[in-house]
């Protein structure tokens, strides 16, 4: 069994918020003084959920150990329930409140790598229920490398658990705005950080079955884990193919108008999808490595290498559906250029999701 892409069919789970409704409250707006991390994590232990940034991107948190407050999570996110939870702490120490076990391969990336933007997926304890992990036996741990998460979390004083603090299936959120877009009257507060400069979310890093597997590439990639383990890390699916799993066969991150993805870079490929939708109607833009390429045609770029890609990601989405109504993404990842980078492949998978495996 594994934290991110296995579905288990629970009853329990499935049926658990239909009953649940979110009710508006006035959402606060924090700043990172001593006396509104004091308030954030004041309102964590009360039960309420908090928006706060990390490197990857905004989260939403809640109270590991509080049922009724996690519970609030899938609600305010309309996420579904099987769906499990990232467990965020601030010191190293705090993975061996929450683990069972700790295998040699896990204390190498927790001393040698954390805090970084990796995920660490590890057998739980009974102090984190199941409405946490979605039934499953283990939890997904990460420690933020965000000096501003870390205050946040250690002003609260007990594991958060989080998700990306947007409406479910939306692309995440990278600045304290596009959170109050979407969160703005459902939770108590957020914490108004940085922008996130890395962009996307979290390698997930399995480590609780005999082979290490990266569950969600991000952008700590598996090449440099399997050379600082010594050993093959495998990453569950291959983005570039169409796969029929849970939690990689739906959209996620996906913007609210039509968007496909070409792979091969190909210029006239591109050019001619565009002009055929520009000839249905529509008001289409092309988001590529190279816009300089494609004449008069909107055209914008996706950043100079595929570090840059990750951090503009998101946020570069939520811009285009605001202007454009059909989205034309390109990313060719393969072959030696800028793009073929340690974020390279967190990136595709994100673009693969947004646009539903919609390949052109």
């Amino acid at each position: 069994m594994n934290f991110y892409f296995i579905s288990y069919n629970f009853i329990l789970f499935t049926n658990l918020f239909l009953c649940d409704k979110i009710i508006v409250v006035k959402t606060r707006y924090l700043k990172f003084t001593e006396s509104d991390l004091h308030t954030a994590g004041e309102l964590i232990r009360a039960g309420e959920l908090v928006g706060f940034p990390t490197e990857t991107v905004y989260g939403l948190g809640a109270d590991a150990l509080n049922e009724s407050a996690v519970r609030k999570t899938y609600v305010a996110k309309g996420r579904p329930s099987d769906n499990p939870l990232i467990v965020h702490i601030f010191d190293k120490s705090q993975i061996y409140d929450v683990a069972s076990d700790v295998s040699p391969l896990a204390q190498i990336v927790i001393e040698r790598v954390m805090p970084a933007p990796i995920t660490v997926v590890l057998p739980k304890k009974p102090v984190i229920k199941g409405i946490v992990t979605a039934g499953l036996p283990s939890v997904a741990i990460r420690m933020p490398q965000s000096d501003e998460a870390r205050r946040f979390l250690r002003a609260a004083a007990t594991p958060v658990s989080a998700p990306s603090a947007n409406i479910s299936g939306r692309p995440s959120p990278t600045t304290w705005q596009r959170v109050k877009e979407d969160m703005d009257g459902k939770i108590a507060a957020v914490l108004c950080g940085e922008p996130c400069k890395v962009g996307i979310e979290s390698t997930v890093l399995d480590l609780s079955r005999d082979e290490p597997v990266v569950l969600r590439p991000g952008a700590i990639s598996a090449e440099f884990l399997s050379e600082l383990l010594g050993v093959e890390v495998k990453v569950l699916t291959d983005p570039s193919s169409k796969v029929n799993s849970p939690g990689v066969r739906y959209k996620h991150y996906a913007p609210n108008v039509p968007m496909v993805l070409e792979l091969d870079g190909d210029a006239d490929k591109l050019c001619a999808f565009y002009d055929a939708r520009l000839a249905e109607g529509y008001k289409p833009v092309l988001w590529v490595q190279r816009p300089m390429l494609f004449g008069g045609r909107r055209a914008v770029g996706m950043g100079a290498n595929d570090m840059e890609a990750a951090a503009n990601l998101f946020e570069t989405m939520r811009m285009l559906e605001a202007r454009y109504n059909y989205i034309i993404a390109s990313f060719c990842w393969r072959g030696g250029t800028s793009f073929d980078g340690p974020a390279s492949r967190g990136v595709l998978d994100r673009l693969m999701r947004a646009c539903g495996h919609n390949i052109i």
